[in-house]
């Protein structure tokens, strides 16, 4: 799983910083719906890539959050709501 400095990291990439071949494609992704919300969080956390972009339908997004006390698990668990 990647660490909260990984991640940290990870927030302030830019698009020139990232790898386009290390980003996520959303269509992609599979999630075993059987899985509980928070180990679907942490599937996509262990998968080692930058949760902050993805790509849908060969689009990149990245993923910002306003200046709250929302983690990113809260964040990637209504991702994972809003998807499955």
């Amino acid at each position: 799983m990647l660490s909260r400095e990984e991640l940290l990291k990870m927030r302030e990439m830019t698009f020139e910083d990232i790898d386009p071949k290390e980003i996520q494609d959303l269509e992609k992704l599979k999630i075993d719906v059987k899985k509980s919300k928070p180990e679907k969080v942490r599937e996509i956390l262990e998968s080692g890539k930058n949760p902050y972009f993805l790509k849908y339908k060969g689009i990149t997004i990245k993923i910002g959050f306003a200046s709250t006390n929302r983690t990113i698990e809260e964040a990637m668990q209504s991702l994972v709501q809003m998807k499955w």
